[in-house]
């Protein structure tokens, strides 16, 4: 599958090399549980989707192709297993919600058929049935393109999904590339076109969409009071939803975290602290595509990417923020601990772009990319125990 994310970034990295021994070279300095180490994911895997229902992961899409696999993870020495492929197209960026014991995968980036020439931000629905072994493509669509969109559930009967592209605008991106061929000085006249503008320009989705299994039918669940983001991390929180950083337009992300607590149909809004720097003396650019979850009441918030830079530029009055400044995938983890960020530790390489499900008290981070674009099959489990910070 073509690296579609990084054509709408714009970043030109190689995606051929699996490390697999991602999981194996962990900091000296971090401390250890007690616990199976899970297997690595049968292939190179970034940009997928999954989910958990009772004892057992899901994950799948992405640099996977149509593939899915299973681990039970009572069971984990028994590897992961692949189960029916998915009946639609390839895609990157789906998001995957569990509810009633089955997985309901929405939208991505992909193309709408076989024959189409061209990627599209997609709003379509799956569902699948693990007695069954099987997939269904409902008859619905989401009222917004789902790219950049993150979904979770509160209560496990609906999906809420925040956040994403405008489809409009992401897919004439796509189509005005297309339709300037070779001529090189009318596609670039396009990205700079694209690129140039203030974040707000770019109308990413601020409406909370509410999706109801047993209707079949989208609700609305009001508007976030700040500007929409695409590639935020979310994570459930003492029945709160918490969401995290992403990017306000492209190349520029935000480091600012709020929670979402539920008041009727709709979702109370209340900003967090921001999410701290790893370094002193240089501000937090933001994350996007990281990993985050929860462990005995701490917010743990890992790894992701961003261009360090964007932000001065950005100040500066440069609206191609990122223009001239390389990707950089990031390492640190952070907890917020008492309301308070610290630094808590660091993953074993810069990663983002993985599927992080939440375990009880633990996060089980899978696949991802490193430096350079390159995916990994590794998957880690992350915990708070003791004040500490453990990675299995």
């Amino acid at each position: 599958m073509t690296q579609i994310y990084h054509q709408y970034k714009k970043s030109w990295c190689k995606r051929t090399l699996l490390l697999s021994a991602l999981a194996l070279i962990v900091s000296l300095t971090l401390p250890y549980a007690n616990a199976e180490r899970y297997p690595d994911v049968p292939v190179p895997f970034k940009y997928g989707t999954g989910a958990r229902i009772d004892n057992n992961l899901y994950v799948g899409l992405g640099s996977a192709g149509q593939s899915w696999f299973r681990l039970d993870t009572d069971k984990a020495s028994g590897g992961w297993q692949k189960i029916a492929d998915f009946p639609g197209q390839p895609r990157e960026q789906a998001v995957t919600v569990a509810l009633d014991g089955k997985l309901y995968v929405f939208g991505g980036v992909g193309k709408n058929s076989a024959s189409d020439t061209q990627v599209r931000a997609l709003n379509d629905v799956y569902r699948f049935d693990p007695q069954a072994n099987q997939w269904q493509q409902l008859a619905t669509r989401a009222p917004r393109g789902l790219v950049g969109t993150v979904a979770t559930t509160l209560d496990g009967s609906q999906a809420l999904l925040l956040g994403g592209v405008n489809k409009a605008i992401f897919d004439g991106y796509f189509a005005d590339l297309a339709a300037a061929g070779s001529d090189e000085a009318q596609k670039n006249a396009i990205i700079a076109a694209y690129f140039e503008q203030a974040p707000a320009d770019y109308f990413y989705n601020r409406d909370v969409l509410i999706y109801e299994p047993t209707k079949n039918q989208w609700k609305s669940g009001g508007q976030v009071p700040f500007l929409g983001t695409a590639g935020s991390a979310i994570t459930v929180m003492n029945d709160n939803l918490i969401l995290i950083n992403g990017e306000i337009k492209p190349g520029l992300r935000t480091a600012a975290v709020w929670q979402g607590k539920k008041q009727g149909a709709e979702l109370a809004w209340q900003q967090q602290p921001n999410l701290m720097s790893a370094e002193k003396g240089v501000a937090q650019e933001g994350l996007a595509g990281a990993f985050s979850g929860s462990s005995n009441n701490v917010l743990l918030v890992a790894g992701g990417a961003n261009f360090p830079g964007a932000w001065q530029q950005f100040n500066a009055g440069q609206l191609y923020a990122h223009q001239g400044l390389k990707k950089q995938w990031q390492q640190p983890i952070y907890a917020q601990v008492n309301s308070q960020w610290q630094l808590a530790g660091k993953l074993p390489h810069p990663l983002g772009y993985g599927v992080s499900i939440q375990d009880g008290d633990k996060l089980i981070l899978i696949g991802g990319e490193t430096t350079g674009g390159n995916a990994t099959s590794a998957v880690m489990q992350v915990s708070w125990q003791g004040n500490q910070l453990h990675i299995e």
